[in-house]
């Protein structure tokens, strides 16, 4: 296996925070490594993005220091389940402990649909994981019923058990390499190949299976419209927009209106050619989604605060 570097740029921090986009997504990666610049006072992690051969970053953004990488993973992925929206690079991301885990300590993955509010990036790469090769966030789905029985482990006769969003995980390189995480997801992946249709994301949970250490949900906070009111009042570091609703592609308006402003401002200045972004104004929006937004916020709210109360701080769940 091996990672071509676009550029001569070397690790210069033993952490950093990494996407994998192809050129459709690069733009939202980019507002998201400045969202994540702009938080963090004095930055001891590298910001990379792994892309494909032949991108560019703009010289605007040329101050954010970003390590742009090309992956070359030599048909690594082959045999496993895609659809006819997908490349192997959806599995990209299981690859990242092998290929720089002689360079950085731990990696953070992202996706890029995301928006950055805040957070101490720095502390949540010195947590301890007690051994564990990841931490991740919960999907939602089993935020407010934790026995909730996920369809991809009954799939293959898995046994219930906690089930994360593959969209933000932590990475301790060099327990995933020890524990071979890459080769025993391949290995199971090419076995259950007509059993599996969620790729990287249900890969990996059936092979951790509940072996991975839980991280508090303000870092993946997945964008339901039963969880919006809640996010209000919540200090979130991250928004992760799941589902195919996004800021830049909302035509029924049901995400705030706020995270489409800003990321149009960024397009503006730095791709204008990305800029065409569809802000909502006051017509826009029902008042009958208003009504049932604040339904489903009111009747999840308690069993929210029960699921929250599990972290005593923003950072791990208790033991």
């Amino acid at each position: 296996m091996k990672s071509l570097f676009a550029s001569d740029t070397t690790a210069k921090n033993s952490s950093a925070v990494v996407f994998c986009v192809d050129d459709n997504y690069l733009p939202y990666a980019l507002f998201a490594a400045q969202q994540i610049a702009n938080t963090v006072v004095s930055r001891n992690f590298d910001i990379v993005i792994c892309a494909p051969q032949g991108t560019e970053i703009p010289s605007s953004l040329e101050h954010l220091e970003i390590r742009l990488c090309t992956l070359h993973t030599d048909g690594l992925f082959e045999g496993l389940y895609l659809d006819a929206r997908r490349t192997e690079a959806v599995y990209h991301r299981l690859a990242l402990p092998n290929i720089f885990g002689t360079e950085y300590k731990r990696v953070l993955y992202l996706d890029a649909d995301i928006h950055v509010h805040c957070g101490d990036f720095s502390a949540l790469f010195d947590l301890d994981l007690s051994g564990h090769s990841i931490a991740a966030v919960r999907d939602n789905y089993q935020w407010t019923k934790p026995n909730k029985q996920m369809p991809d482990f009954a799939n293959v006769g898995l046994s219930q058990t906690k089930y994360f969003n593959s969209g933000v995980i932590l990475m301790d390189t060099a327990a995933y390499v020890e524990q071979e995480v890459l080769e025993r997801c391949i290995a199971y992946g090419r076995e259950h190949n007509d059993k599996l249709r969620q790729h990287d994301q249900e890969l990996i949970n059936c092979i951790l299976h509940g072996d991975w250490a839980e991280l508090s949900p303000v870092w993946n906070w997945q964008q339901p419209i039963r969880s919006t009111y809640y996010e209000v009042m919540q200090p979130i570091m991250i928004t992760h927009f799941i589902g195919p609703h996004k800021p830049w592609r909302d035509p029924q308006h049901l995400l705030p209106p706020r995270f489409a402003i800003a990321l149009r401002a960024f397009l503006a200045r730095h791709l204008p050619e990305h800029a065409e972004i569809s802000i909502p104004s006051s017509r826009d929006i029902s008042a009958s989604y208003i009504r049932k937004l604040t339904f489903k916020n009111v009747i999840r709210s308690a069993a929210l605060r029960r699921y929250m109360m599990r972290f005593p701080n923003d950072m791990l769940a208790e033991s």
